[in-house]
């Protein structure tokens, strides 16, 4: 009889569905609840709006699975695809030639002098790599150096 009743249990933990699985998918937009006016209330009233509450059964941005998860990402992805891992790529010493007016008298007008390209991370997915907003060194002419900011891109594998 106990061992009847564990099967029983078992099968129909086995073939109901997990609740992960039902309903829709979560919005990453912020999203508002219509609610009917309270009971009693002079007819005409209109329905209030509210925000809907995370972490409950309504539709709620924050109730998506963190970005790093297996299942996120899998609808409105932006076209992407789902992530995989994140690669570090440290920070870069450049060496630039900058023009030394002082050392000309002596011959070499152009002096050496070293600066440090920030690090950033590339997100992998499924689809290709998600490089982010970062800084880099702009060179327009010789012996002139600007920062400049690149774009975030997306580079198809």
């Amino acid at each position: 009889m106990k061992s009847a009743l564990i099967a029983l249990s078992l099968t129909v933990a086995a073939a109901a569905p997990t609740w992960a699985q039902v309903g829709v998918v979560n919005p990453n937009v912020p999203v508002t609840v219509t609610a009917p006016p309270p009971a009693g209330s002079p007819p005409g009233t209109p329905a209030t709006t509210r925000p809907s509450l995370p972490f409950t059964n309504e539709p709620n941005q924050l109730n998506n699975p963190h970005p790093m998860l297996l299942n996120a990402g899998v609808s409105e992805t932006g076209g992407w695809g789902v992530p995989i891992r994140r690669i570090y790529v440290p920070a870069q010493t450049v060496p630039i030639v900058v023009y030394d007016r002082y050392m000309e008298a002596a011959g070499e007008p152009w002096t050496t002098q070293y600066t440090e390209v920030p690090g950033y991370v590339v997100v992998e997915t499924t689809l290709g790599y998600l490089y982010p907003e970062r800084w880099a060194l702009h060179s327009p002419a010789k012996g002139v150096y600007q920062w400049a900011r690149v774009p975030s891109a997306f580079q198809p594998k």
